[in-house]
């Protein structure tokens, strides 16, 4: 007999688990580890006033007017100028702006997408992902995220010539929700098993320019475009409220472009022009030198707390860069009653039954370690240590002498 894992869509209500976290993001009154938010405090505020003034004294007509849905012409040159340095050679004529990485995200999925297709994707993965996905009634294969180091390539190489996956979504640098990052020669050993299957492969880039392994490259810099498709966005590296993300969509662009237009027509045109200024100006890469560095700080000071206060075996995940975490708990913890129990004591975290597509999931935290304040941020962790250590009974400790627990544990499902 024959073992795969194979999970389909279950009953649930995405929308409402949607909507709770985004709610959640805006609720003032919480210590909020939870949203997948850069802290407020790593905004250029003054830098895109600057450029938004510039705008409404030089080019406000066309700024506050229409335009094409493949985006500001000029914007997407400068894009693909940053994209050529990180070994992505594309024109301007070759990117699509969407409103927001998600929307990227969920136009290539839709459209290489069909019912009952099988799909591979990280597990844990992007819980957008999973809502799309399960909209559109295909098969979810999943692939474990293993460590640090990202996805398991021997479950790809077993199972990818078998099942055949349409296609693959894989967020290969700072992976959502796990920080893992794959190295460069597992990116181009993916990319080969892909196509040795007849596999094209969605890369999720978002959290790619706050990696701090200057020797990681995205996917899509080892192919030639018809084997990748690539999205991104500046929501966390510049600021998320502008809702700019783009697409590489290759052979598939004008059929992108079409659905982009059916979706809004184009992306906001005044939120595409001051960006494009605040990229003229050449800042970028400075601010993204001082996001890399204030948030590996906090990174280190939420490490530390969870080192202090979390039971011995939580197994804390160590990221290259990024602003988040993923704690692997002990295998039985009731998460629905700590997320109430921290609730209760203001402070949100984002369960990691969130990532999976079925309840049957290891019991794992993700937590924002840049949003919250330093204060907020040992404050809030000390608190979830405290209800973990009840939870649980456990002894206070620290992680470092907890063994490794492979992750996750997934169904299998038999097959023929």
């Amino acid at each position: 007999m024959a073992f795969f894992t194979m999970l389909t869509p279950y009953t649930f209500s995405p929308q409402a688990r949607l909507l709770d976290f985004m709610r959640q993001a805006a609720d003032p009154t919480l210590i909020n580890l939870a949203a997948g938010l850069p802290s407020s405090l790593s905004v250029p505020k003054q830098e895109i006033a600057a450029a938004f003034n510039h705008v409404f004294l030089a080019d406000a007509d066309p700024a506050l007017g229409y335009h094409s849905p493949d985006g500001d012409y000029a914007l997407r040159a400068l894009i693909a100028g940053r994209l050529s340095r990180r070994g992505i050679r594309v024109s301007a004529e070759q990117i699509v702006m969407t409103t927001g990485c998600t929307q990227a995200l969920h136009g290539m999925i839709r459209l290489w997408a069909r019912p009952g297709d099988v799909v591979a994707c990280e597990a844990p993965a992007y819980y957008a992902s999973l809502e799309v996905l399960g909209d559109l009634g295909v098969q979810v294969l999943p692939i474990p995220v293993r460590d640090e180091q990202g996805i398991d390539l021997d479950w790809v190489a077993t199972l990818f010539p078998k099942f055949q996956p349409r296609f693959v979504v894989v967020c290969p640098t700072l992976s959502n929700p796990s920080g893992a990052t794959l190295p460069p020669e597992n990116r181009e050993t993916l990319l080969e098993l892909c196509r040795r299957s007849g596999t094209r492969i969605i890369e999720d880039d978002i959290y790619g320019e706050l990696c701090e392994d200057a020797k990681v490259q995205p996917i899509r810099a080892y192919d030639d475009g018809t084997t990748v498709a690539y999205v991104s966005s500046f929501s966390k590296t510049v600021a998320p409220g502008l809702r700019l993300g783009f697409c590489v969509p290759g052979p598939d662009y004008d059929r992108f472009a079409l659905l982009k237009c059916q979706q809004d027509m184009h992306s906001a045109t005044l939120c595409e022009a001051g960006f494009r200024r605040y990229l003229e100006r050449g800042t970028l890469d400075d601010q993204l030198d001082t996001l890399r560095k204030f948030n590996r700080e906090r990174r280190e000071l939420g490490l530390g707390v969870i080192a202090e206060h979390f039971p011995a075996d939580a197994k804390v995940w160590e990221p290259a860069g990024g602003f988040m975490l993923w704690v692997d708990l002990v295998d039985g913890t009731d998460l629905e009653t700590v997320y109430r129990a921290a609730l209760a004591e203001k402070v949100a975290f984002c369960r990691g039954n969130a990532f999976y597509t079925t309840p049957a999931v290891p019991a794992a935290m993700r937590l924002n370690t840049s949003r919250p304040t330093p204060d907020e941020l040992v404050r809030g962790l000390k608190i979830l240590g405290k209800i973990l250590r009840a939870h649980r009974n456990y002894p206070q400790n620290t992680p470092k002498n907890a063994a490794k627990r492979k992750h996750p544990q997934i169904t299998r499902i038999a097959t023929d």
